[in-house]
C-alpha cells in the first residue's frame, strides 16, 4: 500500500528503497542524524530457518508468498549504525508503521509478524523497536526535503574563512526585521558572493547543524522572516566536512 521511493542517498553514497512515504521521512530523519552512521533498509531476516522456528515456538502462521507455499523472507525496514555518547557503535533495527496498523481488529496478524520480528532481533542481540508517524511533525519532514539539496556543497564554497565570515554577518543581522532571502542577499553582497551561494551556504550550515532552528513548527520559507536561530560554531565541524566533500 502507499508509495515506493528510489533516493540517492546523501549520508551513503548509493541509492535507497524504501516501500512507503513513511518509511521515505524516516529515512530523511536518519540521514539528518548525527548519530546515525549506516543505513540499510529492507535488511532480511535470515536465516529463514531461524524465524520459521520463532513463529513454530509461540504458534503462528508463518508469512508464505501470495498463491503459492514458499516461505516469504521477512524483512525489517532498517538496520541502522548508530553511534554511541561514548564513541562505540551499536546497531539497532526500526520498523515502520502507521499507528492506524497497530489498533483495531483487523491488526492481530500485523502484529504476529511483528511478534516474529521482536523475537528474531532479541535472539540477536539487537535494539528493536517500532516507529510510527508519531515520531515527526509534517513540516519538519517537508523542511528536511528541502534541507537535503543543500546536504553537500561545491569544493568553492567549503571555506572555513568564509563560513566564518557568513555567521559573523549573519548573526549581526539577526534582530534586523528583513525576510530570509532579504537577508541572504545582503550577507551575499557584504561577501561578493552571488545570492544563490549566501542561500546554499545558509541551508547547508543548517543541514549539518551549525546554524540550529527549530525545523519541526513550521516550513523554513526564503521569504518568510528571517527565523530564530542559534550557532554552533567549532573549527572540528567545518574541518571533518571539508575532508568529506
Amino acid at each position: 500500500m502507499g508509495r515506493s521511493w528510489k533516493i540517492q542517498g546523501v549520508k551513503i553514497d548509493r541509492i535507497h528503497h524504501l516501500l512507503s512515504d513513511l518509511e521515505r521521512a524516516y529515512f530523511l530523519l536518519c540521514e539528518f542524524s548525527e548519530d546515525v552512521v549506516d543505513i540499510r533498509e529492507q535488511y532480511p531476516l535470515l536465516p529463514l530457518d531461524s524465524t520459521q522456528a520463532i513463529a513454530r515456538a509461540f504458534g503462528v502462521r508463518y508469512p508464505r508468498y501470495k498463491n503459492n507455499s514458499v516461505p516469504l523472507v521477512m524483512t525489517t525496514d532498517f538496520l541502522l549504525t548508530v553511534k554511541q555518547p561514548n564513541g562505540d557503535l551499536k546497531s539497532v533495527a526500526r520498523t515502520i508503521k502507521y499507528q492506524q496498523d497497530l489498533e483495531g481488529n483487523g491488526c492481530a496478524r500485523t502484529l504476529e509478524k511483528l511478534e516474529v520480528e521482536r523475537r528474531f532481533w532479541m535472539s540477536q542481540g539487537v535494539d528493536w523497536s517500532i516507529v510510527t508517524e508519531e515520531l515527526f511533525t509534517p513540516n519538519l519532514i517537508l523542511n528536511l526535503v528541502f534541507l537535503r539539496k543543500y546536504a553537500k556543497l561545491p569544493r568553492a564554497l567549503m571555506d572555513v574563512s568564509l563560513h566564518a565570515d557568513f555567521i559573523e554577518i549573519l548573526e549581526s543581522i539577526k534582530v534586523c526585521p528583513w525576510s530570509t532571502s532579504e537577508s541572504l542577499r545582503k550577507i551575499g553582497h557584504r561577501l561578493s558572493i552571488p545570492y544563490s551561494d549566501a542561500r546554499d551556504i545558509f541551508l547547508n550550515l543548517i543541514w549539518r547543524k551549525v546554524i540550529r532552528l527549530d525545523l519541526a513548527s513550521a516550513p523554513l520559507y526564503l521569504k518568510s522572516p528571517l527565523p530564530d536561530f542559534s550557532v554552533v560554531y567549532t573549527t572540528e565541524m567545518f574541518t571533518l566536512n571539508e575532508k568529506s566533500s
